[in-house]
């Protein structure tokens, strides 16, 4: 079980979470390899068909290494069955009093949907400071989230609803986005089609948009030659909307830092250098 303060670190590291509507449990298993190939460890589930909690169910047995949470929940029963099929968070389109006492009342981390500032304002005199910004790009997008930054310095947003692959680092590059929700990514016709490798594909086409690029690296290289190879093939610089992101997302991929090659401002990091085991060249980071 992932602790709640932990909850908010797999968002960030993560940077999308896939909001999916599943009609069959059957397709669950061919979803979670798709996920965890594309290197997403982290599901929402929408309780928009009756599968949901088996899906839930599924995931939280069998593929443990996937933060699995309910999505578009509006009703207590709907929490009940969430938490009881497994459920590690839950997720509602709107900002509803009652659902979030109730969540909270069970403790169970809750991420309800606002679009302005009497919204805000009401969750936080809740004491939730994660808060889904829903429907995000009608209801001013990446430029509404920036100006709720100066105001609300303490929350955090994950904004859902418009976002896609070429719009993804409009929210990214927002200090108070934690992680953007999107769909397209697990649609319900690649589900039914059973395009698990299409949906693996859209999945690192999004990752790679968010860090800029995707590591190959080889499995099993022994750090002799890993120290080798990475002075045999010289340094990649690569432009990304944010090296703290980005470090964040590498972590995937057991990445470090050189170091001393940090380059910095009272704003944090210009430029850094990283290595990956099993990848053949240091990646310079410029933001």
């Amino acid at each position: 079980m992932v602790k709640k303060e932990e909850i908010g670190e797999l968002f960030y590291r993560n940077g999308l979470i896939p909001v999916i509507k599943i009609d069959s449990a059957d397709t669950a298993d061919g979803l979670a390899t798709a996920l965890r190939r594309g290197g997403l460890s982290v599901a929402e589930i929408t309780f928009r068909t009756k599968a949901a909690p088996k899906v839930i169910e599924r995931f939280a047995s069998c593929y443990e290494d996937i933060l699995i949470g309910a999505g578009t929940v509006t009703k207590k029963d709907e929490v009940d069955a969430a938490i009881s099929a497994g459920a590690q968070f839950i997720v509602s389109p709107g900002f509803n009093p009652s659902i979030c006492e109730y969540c909270l009342g069970k403790d169970v981390p809750i991420f309800p949907g606002v679009n302005n500032p009497s919204l805000i304002e009401q969750a936080m005199a809740m004491g939730l400071n994660i808060l889904k910004f829903f429907p995000a790009e009608v209801s001013g997008g990446a430029k509404a989230l920036n100006a709720f930054r100066s105001v609300y310095q303490q929350v955090s947003f994950i904004p859902t609803g418009g976002i896609q692959e070429n719009n993804i680092n409009e929210y990214l590059s927002l200090k108070n986005v934690l992680a953007c929700g999107g769909s397209w990514i697990v649609s319900a016709d690649l589900l039914e089609a059973g395009k698990f490798d299409e949906i693996e594909r859209l999945v690192k086409s999004a990752r790679r948009a968010m860090i800029g690029f995707l590591p190959i690296v080889q499995e099993g290289i022994d750090e002799e030659n890993q120290s080798r190879s990475m002075r045999d093939g010289g340094c990649i610089e690569v432009k990304t909307p944010s090296i703290k992101r980005t470090l964040a997302m590498l972590s995937y991929f057991k990445a470090y830092v050189i170091p001393g090659s940090e380059i910095e401002n009272k704003q944090g990091l210009l430029e850094v250098s990283v290595g990956i085991p099993g990848l053949h060249a240091q990646i310079h980071l410029v933001e």
